[in-house]
């Protein structure tokens, strides 16, 4: 097959999507498909002692401005009728739509133009980020008057919903789900199938649709991850003198985005309450992001303040050493679609906390770790049973292991295959709506 990739963001960046896409490609290449990634990267304005590095031919980057919308986003800027005829000359038999943003539009845009089959995946939950993030509705807006009606056609029924939208209403945050929630179920009415991570995301998905209008077959599929490479005894020795966390000490912690949306501040009077149980105990940060100084100035405010370590953002390569520094895992964060860290911590061999039960399949309450409640109170109770009980952390352990084997790379672009193949197999052309206008 020529399977075509589409996402917003890409290498040089860092974060999940960024590693999912790598996946694909090289596990999907291995069972001998032709992969390209469309993705943005190509600066507007290029300095002139700017040097090109040389990249795979099948990494196809569109002009994009830095940070238009968001930071870590470039924003595409794009000329249709020329970038839909260059999507097209690579004849793809299946588009997987990672993003919608500017480069996954534009993928829907070719699918919907050359009759391709194509898939979207419901890889971030904009809708719960724009509580946290409300500066993202200008852009969304955009999306949705620009980009919207040149990527599907639009019927009368959809016109409607779409000028809905633009009524002002009380709360920004309101305004802003209101507009994800219903441009995103018109766009993904329109797939052959649409990819859910977790049950979480499924079922979400499952309660926006309105059976009259707007409907979509969904697969629960979480994504695969392979466990990070081991470290030895002496880095992860090294690793705990450098950030002054002693041989003795019981660590608890997260390791990924310091972003506000990942609710990482109840960790602090989480430490607070283990710390007066557990003289040792240390809560470990290992990511970078925007909120990484508010956290810092919570932190400076504790009075345990000198347990409290940030260590900046690692490279992923080197990721297996802070996984071994910890003794538990804590994932707080109530808007993520699945939680790739949560399968490396499992591969590690963690104990974890969750609070968003239905986030993760690697994660079995009372096997490898607990569910507990929003509540640092109840969080600290479990950290406190898992610090104090060597033999219960080490036999989570060993489940964790045993879990996270079962969501590997391979197996689960296997299965990825399978739908790609079913997808193919099934797909029938959708006229144009006839109340078009």
């Amino acid at each position: 097959m020529r399977i075509g990739l589409f996402t917003d963001t890409y290498r040089p960046s860092i974060n999940g999507i960024v590693y999912v896409v790598d996946s694909l490609k090289r596990e999907l290449e291995s069972l001998g498909h032709d992969v390209y990634v469309f993705c943005p990267g190509k600066p507007i304005i290029q300095p002139i002692d700017a040097v090109v590095e040389e990249e795979d031919y099948r990494i196809v980057r569109f002009r994009s401005v830095k940070g238009a919308f968001f930071d870590d986003y470039d924003t595409s800027i794009f000329f249709p009728p020329y970038v839909i005829q260059q999507i097209r000359e690579y004849e793809l038999d299946v588009i997987h739509i990672l993003t919608p943003s500017q480069v996954g539009l534009v993928g829907i845009r070719a699918a919907v133009k050359g009759d391709v089959p194509f898939i979207i995946q419901h890889s971030t939950d904009l809708y719960e980020f724009s509580a946290d993030y409300p500066a993202v509705l200008p852009g969304v807006l955009a999306m949705v008057a620009i980009l919207l009606p040149s990527t599907v056609r639009l019927g009368r029924k959809d016109i409607y919903e779409v000028i809905k939208l633009y009524r002002p209403r009380r709360g920004v945050a309101k305004w802003n789900k209101d507009i994800i929630k219903r441009t995103i179920t018109i766009l993904y009415s329109r797939a052959d199938r649409v990819i859910a991570l977790s049950r979480k995301s499924a079922r979400q998905l499952q309660s926006w649709q309105d059976h009259e209008h707007y409907r979509y077959p969904i697969t629960t599929m979480p994504s695969g991850v392979d466990a990070l490479p081991a470290p030895t005894k002496q880095q992860v020795k090294e690793f705990r003198a450098m950030h002054g966390i002693a041989p003795s000490d019981k660590v608890f912690g997260f390791v990924g985005r310091l972003g506000k949306e990942k609710n990482l501040e109840m960790l602090i009077p989480t430490l607070e309450y283990v710390a007066m149980s557990c003289s040792k105990a240390r809560l470990l940060f290992v990511g970078d992001f925007e909120y990484r100084e508010t956290l810092e100035a919570l932190a400076a405010e504790s009075e345990f303040a000198d347990r409290i370590t940030f260590t900046g953002a690692l490279p992923r390569e080197s990721l297996g050493v802070a996984y071994a520094a910890m003794d538990v895992f804590t994932f707080p964060s109530l808007k993520d679609t699945q939680g790739w860290v949560l399968h490396e911590a499992a591969h590690a061999g963690l104990p974890i906390l969750l609070i968003d039960r239905y986030v993760s399949e690697v994660v079995k309450h009372g096997r490898n770790g607990y569910y507990v409640s929003d509540s640092p109170e109840d969080m600290s109770d479990r950290i406190i049973e898992l610090l104090n009980d060597d033999e219960l952390r080490s036999k989570m352990a060993a489940e964790s292991r045993a879990i996270a084997a079962k969501y590997s790379e391979a197996q689960q672009v296997k299965k990825l295959e399978r739908l790609y193949k079913r997808v193919i197999r099934d797909h029938v052309y959708r006229e144009d709506d006839d109340d078009q206008w």
